[in-house]
């Protein structure tokens, strides 16, 4: 409260007390006036203001109010194509509407560049209508860009069981990567198994749902399938195994080849020997943000959910806090809220008020941007952000 406020708030009480005092005169002297007659004349009767002390208003207790800021980074607004991309996207836009048998190759090669803001905003919704064209068109790969916006919601929520209509015919044409993307379907359909308190921290090993699709679509060369072998063989600790699928899929793939530098440096790095009893909560947490953030290991939200529970038991605060915050926002049908969850792995919440992790960590494992992405010339590659 600033200084006029503190003033303001004495003087009120004073002026109270002042206009009581004069109200309670006039219930005195106007009874008597009435009762006598009229008052003899005389010297005017001066009431003397009361000095009243000032009345200090004692500040309310109240807690800090921390604001946390919406945006950690400012906002940052796509660049503008340059003349050159806008040239190219023209003269692809012309041969796409045209009549020539290059039509659809030329519709199909725009979905991929607006699919994966190559040169340009990213739009999927601008990239879906550029597919159905190439579709339209008869190019038969189209199917794979169609099935994948079922997939991933390009024009709205994501379908995955619709894409089931696109990849029946995409068999025919492209066998690895219907393969590969019936798997994806599988895998998105599959629920999200929720760990159990009290489990062995080695003990689930479960394979990849529908892993015989991925294991066919990785034997005929697929480069995501080959890549998400990978890190199943490392989610399994299985490096060596993770290290020739990486190595098999890096040719076509810098993602891979990436992957591949990262578990052959983890290989080079000795076993830690068992924890103790008194690290064994730091050590299970580690786990859980392992798994959490992909750090070393593939994105795995059961078992940094199961992790974290380990933790927990052991007495861990901050297990405790991410679990509270993990369940305190279920979806609709009752299951787990992955994006929910994903957005949680960037928050740091050693202390009671949580706040933004800082620092860079490991080295992650990454998939590519889409299944689609090797589809999409290196020179418009080249252009993604």
């Amino acid at each position: 409260m600033g200084p006029e406020s503190s003033a303001r708030s004495g003087a009120q009480p004073a002026r109270r007390l002042r206009s009581a005092f004069t109200s309670l005169l006039l219930s005195a002297v106007v009874p008597l006036a009435l009762a006598t007659g009229p008052v003899p004349t005389a010297a005017p009767i001066r009431a003397e203001p009361m000095e009243a002390a000032p009345i200090e208003a004692a500040p309310i207790p109240s807690e800090p109010i921390e604001v946390t800021p919406l945006h950690q980074a400012p906002i940052r607004l796509p660049d503008a194509p340059d003349a050159a991309v806008l040239a190219e996207l023209d003269a692809l836009r012309r041969v796409a509407t045209g009549r020539t048998g290059a039509a659809g190759q030329a519709a199909w090669q725009l979905g991929l560049i607006h699919l994966h803001g190559a040169g340009v905003p990213q739009d999927s919704g601008e990239a879906q209508k550029w597919f159905e064209r190439a579709h339209q068109q008869n190019t038969s790969i189209a199917l794979a860009g169609l099935a994948w916006c079922e997939i991933d919601g390009c024009q709205g929520p994501a379908n995955p069981a619709a894409a089931r209509q696109w990849l029946a015919p995409l068999r025919r044409t492209h066998l690895p990567r219907a393969q590969y993307l019936e798997w994806l379907v599988a895998a998105r359909l599959a629920p999200l198994r929720l760990a159990r308190p009290g489990v062995d921290t080695d003990a689930i090993d479960e394979p990849l749902p529908a892993r015989a699709l991925l294991q066919r679509a990785a034997r005929a060369g697929d480069v995501h399938a080959l890549i998400e072998l990978g890190m199943e063989s490392v989610a399994a600790g299985r490096d060596t195994e993770a290290l020739q699928y990486f190595r098999a899929a890096a040719p076509k793939s810098a993602v891979a080849g990436t992957n591949a530098a990262i578990v052959a440096d983890q290989l080079q790095i000795p076993r830690k020997p068992q924890p103790d009893a008194s690290r064994l909560p730091l050590e299970l947490l580690n786990q859980a943000r392992r798994h959490h953030r992909g750090e070393g290991t593939p994105v795995n939200y059961t078992e940094a959910i199961r992790y974290y529970r380990l933790a927990e038991a052991q007495g861990s605060a901050e297990a405790r806090r991410m679990l509270a915050l993990i369940f305190s926002r279920p979806l609709v049908n009752g299951g787990l809220d992955v994006a929910w969850i994903k957005q949680l792995g960037e928050l740091d919440l050693s202390q009671e008020t949580p706040s933004r992790r800082t620092g860079g960590g490991q080295r992650q494992l990454q998939r590519e941007a889409t299944p689609l992405i090797d589809f999409l010339p290196e020179a418009w590659r080249n252009r993604m952000p």
